[in-house]
């Protein structure tokens, strides 16, 4: 069975085994979780595993549904964070503003349609229903507070009254449905600014009338001390690990060789902590990163919002009458800001939502799995006395009986300054953290990470035996392909071999060729035979067709040719 059937198979069954469980799992992050764990080097299925050892299989599957089931499994937590990164749309603004908008929309078409549907001959009684009615757009248009606070509502009707009178009332419904909308979104956005504009400052009225500006600043407040202790639980849990596994190992750059009493494979398990942690970070870093920038745009924001409120102060100060059209757009522009800090609201909101759900991935469970492995193994370091040594070289050496389809070129990708790599190299997977960057490589922009300078000189020398050896630890690993992103390019290269997989049979239609002889139509203009002196013959008689045209009048009168579209001729009666 081909490789690609075969997992195919794999995350049947196992989506099988969900719905036993009554668990609804996405089944694209199952056929996520299978491509990339079959690669991973200890938990993975070599390819002869998918054709003969069915135990192995078996074992593969069952594995993935406990790790799913179980809160503690790092490398599914990794992968339901990268999971949230990928598929978490509300960290892209745009993207928010799009949805809350059309979310909005929806539940405002109702009410709008019940607006517009009143006939021209209005009674006063239905009047009075599309005046209140109006006053419920207005606070649900700009999410003023809530429709049913009547003080909001009365506030809202006096503005309203200030804008559009009873007479002005009925020339409404006089207008065409396209109109009416048109007429009724500039006045909610008039009649919402103004409302806005009352409130504003310290004398506002803040049990009824919604203060965005107030919200925003304490949302930021929080967000910001949510983001920061979370960034710091991450960070301090990462370099605990990390400073752990360095007391248990030594590397000497000088001598080439590393001293080591746990054995590698243990301080795999506290490894696995470090990476979960590392992950978590980056996962908030990026959207920390994107709250920032949303941060900012409030700050402008607030600043527009403060300037058009002055600009209106300006404008009513010392005057008793003024023209509609100097006021007005004012409190449009108030709207369209007060909108805008709705929308930077919403995308705070929804960054929340993500960043508690990256925290949810990661219990305190895991933390308190991370303290006892490595009290664990910090004993285990002590009780074993004689210590083992192993030259740098060996241990690359070692990588080099494993195989992977990663592609060297997608490291250019990766941020993989912030460890150690030949570290990582030598240890197979271990992160510690790096304090210089070297570009080694002269013709990719890659930049390693690595512990000092006598690590890189090593790293420089030996350049050609552990560059192979790094990119298959990585790509080997699927705990550090998901950490330094290179999940998609390893998962796109499986699927790219497959989809080219040539049939065992295929159809062919043949011809014998065809020389063309006086044939000059459309279809056999160009690429109708191989034979070059077909052409030059071609050729020939098409220059000996010109030769014999004629632009004579009279030959074209005598042939009826020239006026041929409008003549009409009977058919010739044989007997």
């Amino acid at each position: 069975m081909p490789r690609h059937r075969a997992l195919e198979e794999i995350g049947r069954r196992i989506m099988k085994r969900f719905e036993q469980l009554d668990l609804d799992v996405e089944e694209e992050f199952i056929i996520f979780v299978v491509q990339l764990l079959a690669r991973d080097l200890r938990r993975g299925l070599l390819k002869s595993d998918l054709n003969k050892h069915t135990c192995a299989i078996n074992s593969f599957v069952d594995g993935i549904v406990e790790s799913y089931v179980s809160p503690v499994d790092c490398t599914m937590a990794n992968m339901k964070m990268s999971w949230v990164m990928k598929k978490g749309r509300g960290i892209d603004l745009q993207y928010v503003k799009e949805q809350y908008e059309e979310r909005f929309l929806n539940e405002l078409k109702l009410l709008i349609d019940d607006i517009l549907q009143y006939p021209e001959t209005c009674s006063k009684a239905q009047l009075d229903q599309l005046f209140a009615k109006m006053q419920v757009f207005i606070v649900a248009c700009y999410n003023l507070g809530c429709p049913k606070n009547h003080v909001l509502l009365k506030l809202t009707a006096q503005a309203l009254n200030s804008v559009i009178g009873r007479s002005d009332l009925q020339k409404y419904v006089l207008k065409k449905k396209y109109h009416r909308l048109e007429y009724l979104q500039r006045l909610a956005a008039t009649v919402g600014g103004i409302v806005i504009y009352n409130n504003d400052g310290p004398d506002g009225d803040r049990e009824n009338v919604r203060y965005i500006v107030g919200d925003l600043e304490m949302a930021q407040k929080n967000t910001s001390s949510a983001f920061q202790l979370a960034l710091d639980g991450a960070a301090k849990m990462q370099s605990l690990c990390q400073a752990a596994i360095d007391e248990m190992i030594y590397l000497d750059p000088k001598d080439t060789t590393m001293t080591y009493r746990v054995p590698l494979e243990h301080l795999q398990r506290l490894n696995q902590f470090t990476i979960i942690y590392a992950m978590q970070q980056r996962c908030l870093d990026a959207l920390h990163r994107s709250y920032e920038s949303t941060v900012y745009l409030i700050e402008v924001e607030r600043k527009r919002y403060e300037c058009v409120v002055a600009k209106i102060n300006d404008t009513l100060a010392m005057r008793t009458a003024i023209d509609s059209e100097l006021i007005f757009p004012h409190f449009v522009y108030i709207s369209q800001v007060w909108s805008n800090l709705n929308n930077f609201l919403n995308h705070v909101v929804e960054l929340n939502k993500l960043r508690e759900q990256l925290e949810i991935l990661v219990p305190a469970q895991i933390k308190d799995a991370a303290e006892a492995t490595i009290a664990e193994l910090k004993a285990l370091h002590k009780r074993i006395k004689v210590p083992q040594k192993t030259k740098f070289l060996d241990r690359i050496a070692v990588m080099t009986d494993y195989h992977t389809d990663g592609n060297f070129c997608s490291l250019a990708q990766a941020d993989i300054k912030d460890f150690c790599a030949l570290t990582l190299t030598i240890t197979n997977g271990l992160l510690l953290p790096a304090k210089v960057t070297r570009k080694l490589c002269m013709n990719m922009d890659i930049t390693f990470g690595l512990r000092d300078h006598m690590y890189a000189r090593f790293t420089e020398l030996c350049f050609e035996q552990f560059i192979p050896a790094f990119r298959k630890v990585i790509f080997n690993s699927a705990n550090l392909a998901l950490l330094f992103k290179l999940d998609e390019a390893l998962i796109s290269h499986e699927l790219q071999d497959l989809i080219v997989e040539p049939p065992k049979q295929k159809d062919f239609a043949g011809q014998t060729e065809m020389v063309v002889t006086n044939d000059l139509s459309a279809s056999n203009w160009i690429n109708v035979t191989w034979n070059v002196w077909d052409y030059h013959r071609e050729t020939i008689h098409m220059a000996e067709i010109r030769k014999r045209q004629t632009h004579d009048a009279q030959t074209k009168i005598s042939y009826g040719q020239r006026n041929a579209q409008n003549q009409t001729y009977n058919t010739r009666q044989h007997k």
